[in-house]
């Protein structure tokens, strides 16, 4: 059963990243087609997915989808949940503002070893070899995908320190954060009125109704894509794919995003691998397949 559990949880963890990766596509054509800004564009999708899943919640299970609002424990965890997803991603396009997204990319890359370091303090554990192994070629994959092995291309400005590294912290403590609340209460909750919490929060720093919209068929495809496959279905897959994994583990396989998001750029707008590159999904599969044959 345990096995099973932790197979289980590696494909949701795998999927939640393909889709995150094949969103960063659909985001960059948004990005180049419309002149939207990247806030406007988290802003937006957030709201919506929080509309739609909280909507859809409602729909489905009537007055039940109102349980969370009757403990005060619970409303506080999944606000809490809801307001680390969009710290985490304002944070990310602010690091990526003071350098490019590929140094942003290698940041969000230490979340597990942030989350590993957590655990091993506050459990009293020490981090394993497996784990630190995995990190090495998470790590060194993700940079030489988006470097294409030149490291020149990385923007280490102050600025970009400061909120690559509060990126990387809120990423690794929304992965931590909401496990003891999806054990009382399941995962719909947390998901649903998680993000609609969050969409709140981005809405009082972005207005979304100042935002100015000029979309035709194809852009509302893409953003449709984004709101239902890179913000419902990820998030359901990942967070429930914490009640199987470590968050350490997690964010390990997660590291999948930046090499689906470069495979999906070579299907669909014609991006060229190189050798480095193909070195790099090369580091990020022995991550994934090393963690596969982990047997607990």
């Amino acid at each position: 059963m345990l096995n099973r559990n932790f197979t289980r949880g590696l494909a949701l963890a795998v999927f939640a990243g393909i889709c995150w990766g094949a969103m960063g596509v659909a985001v960059q054509f948004l990005l180049q087609r419309n002149g939207m800004s990247a806030l406007d564009l988290v802003t937006l999708r957030q709201l919506a997915a929080g509309i739609l899943m909280v909507g859809l919640y409602i729909l489905l299970d009537g007055r039940k989808a109102f349980a969370l609002f009757s403990n005060r424990r619970d409303l506080f965890d999944v606000a809490l949940s809801g307001l680390l997803i969009f710290l985490s991603h304002y944070s990310f396009f602010l690091a990526i503002s003071y350098s490019n997204a590929g140094t942003g990319a290698i940041f969000i890359a230490t979340v597990p070893l942030i989350c590993a370091l957590w655990l091993a303090f506050s459990e009293r554990r020490p981090i394993s070899v497996t784990e630190a192994v995995c990190f090495l070629l998470a790590v060194s994959g993700v940079a030489l995908i988006v470097t294409d092995g030149d490291f020149s291309r990385l923007q280490f400005s102050p600025l970009a320190i400061l909120w690559g590294v509060v990126c990387a912290v809120f990423g690794a403590f929304y992965s931590m954060q909401p496990r003891d609340v999806i054990r009382r209460i399941g995962v719909k909750p947390v998901v649903s009125w998680g993000i609609f919490f969050g969409s709140i929060a981005a809405s009082l720093v972005d207005h979304p109704w100042n935002v100015q919209l000029h979309w035709g068929a194809t852009e509302a495809l893409a953003f449709a894509f984004i709101v239902v496959f890179g913000t419902i279905i990820a998030f359901w897959s990942y967070l429930t794919s914490l009640k199987y994994i470590s968050p350490v583990l997690l964010g390990l396989i997660n590291c999948l995003e930046p090499l689906s998001a470069f495979v999906f750029s070579i299907l669909l707008l014609g991006q060229v691998l190189g050798r480095w590159e193909a070195a790099g999904i090369a580091l990020v599969l022995a991550n994934v397949c090393l963690l596969a044959l982990k047997k607990k």
